[in-house]
């Protein structure tokens, strides 16, 4: 049941996310904070101004992107927020909150890949700086990156709540049993 609660918790953090009364206008005398996260299954951020939301995202790990390490696929949150944001972002200081602690040392490292070589060249024309934040209170970016799928155990429980739903409303379900038949059409 623990599964159950995640889910639904995530849920309301999403539905929270959508209210009008949540999202905010950018100003552009303040700083931007984004909040990046990556899990195993997609990518979220959040773009923030004066703790306030002003866009959010998030998708799915591609194929090949599944099979990065860590360290990769939270740089490749940040490069993928930068892109959408770009026309917020391009030309002021901004921060980065990440939950993977190597990334703020990103700029001094000298052993890197092709990939995070240009990555890094992309994020040489911005003007960001990496903090530590840790997993727990990245709620939000963390809810938007582990999107609920659909589990037997899930399903069962969505099941069973419908049919309490159903209950208290006093409809009855009625369940048919359909038969496939096979039908030849002669010419």
């Amino acid at each position: 049941m623990n599964g159950w609660n995640n889910v639904r918790k995530r849920s309301r953090s999403l539905k929270r996310l959508t209210s009008a009364s949540t999202l905010a206008l950018p100003t552009t005398e303040k700083d931007f904070i984004v909040y990046s996260d990556a899990s195993r299954s997609g990518l979220g951020y959040v773009l923030m101004q004066e703790g306030r939301i002003i866009a959010y995202a998030s998708r799915q790990l591609k194929t090949h992107e599944q099979n990065y390490p860590t360290h990769d696929l939270e740089l490749v949150a940040v490069v993928f927020a930068l892109k959408i944001w770009r026309h917020y972002l391009y030309g002021v200081r901004f921060e980065v909150f990440t939950d993977h602690h190597s990334l703020k040392y990103l700029f001094s490292q000298k052993d890197l890949n092709l990939r995070q070589t240009r990555w890094l060249e992309f994020l040489n024309d911005y003007d960001v700086h990496f903090q530590y934040h840790l997993g727990k209170a990245n709620v939000v970016a963390d809810a938007s990156s582990r999107q609920p799928y659909p589990t037997l155990g899930y399903l069962l429980a969505l099941l069973n709540t419908l049919r309490e739903e159903f209950q208290k409303l006093e409809l009855h379900v009625i369940t048919l049993s359909v038969k496939p038949i096979l039908c030849v059409l002669e010419a």
